[in-house]
């Protein structure tokens, strides 16, 4: 069964590429969007009520009067629009330079230590003050747009009080109508006057409330195009009737994009073909930097069979790890097809350690989620029973494994099993190094029939990263029986005699070349893999 790449990953990694801070800012602008949307739908029902109640009290007093409301609520709104609607933009501009500034100090509190080595302080300060006067230069503005229209709404107001009163004089003191009806009048003006100046009232509410609107229009649109096989409920939130795509099926790919398709390895060809089973493929691959002004590589055609494992090596900038985030879905920008089983595991130079204990931090991503998720669906369950099938015991045989032996009697005091439910802050408590090697152990637990490395082991001294290279070889079985398939990106000349072919990516021209490493029995390394040039 083949089916299409989840394409959640690449808006998440599309945005990490624009470094946009979004959790912040979605939750300000969603908060925003629901408690102002209830306030004012509250606010024009009790403004329709009050409005019928008294149109009718003033009509049957003096009809004039009724329509100098109407004159005078309408020039009023008017004007008040005219002064205020830099307001929109400006509150807009406000949420987008504060995230912004809110952004910056978060990557220079992320990247301290860096900054500290290389003297980059001064720098730092200088761009931090730079985004801190725009705020404030852009709250000064906001300061100024709401002193203007405060002017003119108190003038408003004020006008408010005597209006009924001129309109009314003239015939009190001709003796038409009683000083108790000047009252009951200027009672009834009062209410309607302020039910129809309801937009007024609240402008700087709305001016905020329509620039958050914004926001989370972009966002929507940003969202629907970087993924257009969102579901149809999904869509139709900012997103015109016609205009919507349904949801599609697999499909060629694209003239211009990536089609990723994965597999179920419990569902591939049969065991006994004679020819060797293709663990990855990939068909007519062109990769481009995300301006489209590069071509990374291009006619790039490859099927790796199972056992046999890749070295990718290269200049810098020549396309080694767009290459591996393209395998994993995450590179939009080319055109080509992939094909690769459903449990493939993707190991980051910087591996990635969530809050937790450290059970945890071997277990993801098949730690319990039962807290986040209905426990009633399959995906839960299997992921559940993953993490309770492994005992402490055995996922201390896996920190030994991975030459980190004593890590769990650290984190305990003394204790192992007390350190192996100890929750840390990971990232900061192990060396880089240590995370890398913790990876690897989490490898053994999950066991995919595909390992794809981006210098996973640039941390490690040459000794270590043998062990963990001889750990893949020897002891990492998938679920299916084979052995695992590894597809690493790196620079060592260490790392040759792990595998058995490279991929040698040349002079950033974006062609390939396929060097055999070693002879192989029984296959033809042709028929395994190739590349095809121009």
């Amino acid at each position: 069964m083949i089916s299409l790449f989840p394409t959640v990953p690449h808006l998440l990694f599309s945005l990490y590429l624009y470094n946009i801070f979004v959790g912040r800012r979605i939750q300000e602008d969603v908060s925003s969007f629901t408690e102002f949307s209830l306030m004012f739908f509250l606010t024009v029902v009790h403004t329709v009520i009050d409005l019928v109640s008294f149109s009718i009290i003033l009509l049957s007093i003096l009809p004039a009067l009724f329509v100098s409301i109407i004159l005078f609520a309408s020039l009023g709104t008017l004007f008040t629009v005219l002064i205020g609607k830099v307001l929109i933009k400006l509150n807009y501009e406000s949420l987008q330079r504060e995230a912004d500034f809110r952004f910056s100090l978060v990557r220079i509190r992320e990247n301290c230590e860096s900054i500290a080595f290389i003297g980059g302080e001064k720098v730092e300060e200088r761009e931090t003050k730079r985004k801190f006067t725009r705020v404030i230069e852009n709250m000064t503005l906001i300061n100024y747009a709401t002193r203007r229209l405060d002017f003119f709404t108190t003038t408003y107001h004020h006008i408010v009080n005597i209006l009924p009163i001129l309109v009314l004089a003239p015939q009190y003191f001709t003796g038409l109508i009683e000083f108790g009806v000047i009252s009951q009048a200027r009672m009834a003006f009062g209410h309607i006057l302020n039910d129809l100046s309801v937009i007024i009232n609240q402008f700087n509410g709305i001016a905020a409330f329509m620039a958050g609107i914004d926001r989370l229009f972009l966002f929507m649109k940003a969202i629907q195009e970087l993924d257009p096989d969102r579901t149809n409920e999904d869509a139709t939130v900012m997103v015109a009737k016609e205009s919507i795509v349904p949801e599609r099926v697999v499909s060629p790919p694209p003239s211009d994009g990536i089609l990723v398709k994965e597999y179920d390895a419990f569902e591939s060809s049969s065991p006994d073909s004679s020819s060797p089973q293709p663990i990855l493929t990939i068909r007519n691959l062109r990769l481009t930097t995300p301006d489209h002004k590069r071509v990374l590589i291009q006619n790039l055609n490859i099927s790796l069979a199972k056992g046999q494992n890749l070295l990718i090596t290269g200049v810098s900038g020549a396309g080694k790890s767009s290459l591996l985030r393209a395998i994993a879905g995450l590179w939009l920008n080319g055109n080509g097809e992939i094909n690769r089983p459903s449990d493939v595991y993707f190991l980051p130079q910087k591996p990635y350690c969530p809050p937790g204990t450290l059970r945890n931090q071997l277990l993801y991503p098949s730690t319990e989620l039962g807290d986040v998720y209905d426990p009633t669906t399959s995906t839960v369950d299997q992921w559940s029973a993953a993490g309770a099938s492994w005992s402490d015991e055995d996922l201390l045989n896996i920190l030994t494994s991975v030459d980190l032996p004593d890590l769990a009697k650290r984190a305990g005091d003394g204790d192992p099993i007390r350190g192996i439910n100890t929750v840390l802050d990971w990232s900061n408590t192990l060396s880089l190094g240590e995370q890398q090697r913790l990876a690897f152990g989490r490898l053994l637990v999950n066991r995919p029939r595909l390992v794809v490395m981006d210098e996973s082991t640039s941390a490690l001294d040459v000794v270590a990263e043998k062990k963990m290279y001889t750990l893949l070889k020897d002891s990492l079985v998938s679920d299916t029986g084979d052995p695992a398939t590894y597809v690493s990106v790196g620079h060592r000349p260490t790392l040759l005699s792990y595998h058995d072919l490279k991929l040698l990516l040349r002079d950033c021209s974006g062609y390939a070349s396929f060097i055999p490493l070693e002879a192989t029995s029984n296959v033809d390394q042709e028929s395994i893999l190739r590349s095809l040039q121009r």
